[in-house]
């Protein structure tokens, strides 16, 4: 019991001190910077329409494993799909993104892909994409 009442003093005296801070107007805590709005699977999403429409030979098959190696964590063996996982991953970097919707519009996007899997056209997820980008 002695230590209870002990640590109820402790938050007392604490939260005096914290008042009397911020009644001197000395802020309590520094305001972090503000960051741009970004939209994590617009960006991913025109760095696969890149890939689609480059000269490269684009697939579907490439997209899914730069994909799923971004949401591992690793870089894919094929040059390709390492290229274009690198350029997904320096998404993730940049100011604005926070890892919690780089992740998200990560499975998102692999769910997509594996809905246009098996499809008639091998490349139905980046015309998909394709079409989605010019609509909007």
């Amino acid at each position: 019991m002695a230590k209870q009442n002990d640590l109820k003093k402790r938050l007392k005296a604490a939260d005096r001190r914290r008042n009397r801070r911020g009644a001197s107007g000395v802020p309590v805590v520094a305001a972090s910077p503000v960051q741009p709005h970004v939209r994590t699977s617009d960006l991913i999403a025109n760095a696969l329409v890149e890939y689609a429409n480059s000269d490269e030979q684009s697939s579907d098959i490439v997209a899914a494993t730069a994909l799923r190696a971004c949401s591992r964590g690793d870089l894919p063996k094929t040059d390709p799909a390492r290229g274009l996982a690198l350029k997904i991953e320096a998404i993730a970097k940049q100011p604005g993104v926070t890892p919690r919707s780089y992740r998200a519009t990560l499975v998102e996007l692999l769910e997509a892909a594996n809905l246009h899997q098996g499809k008639d056209s091998s490349d139905s997820f980046l015309a998909y994409l394709s079409i989605l980008a010019d609509g909007v």
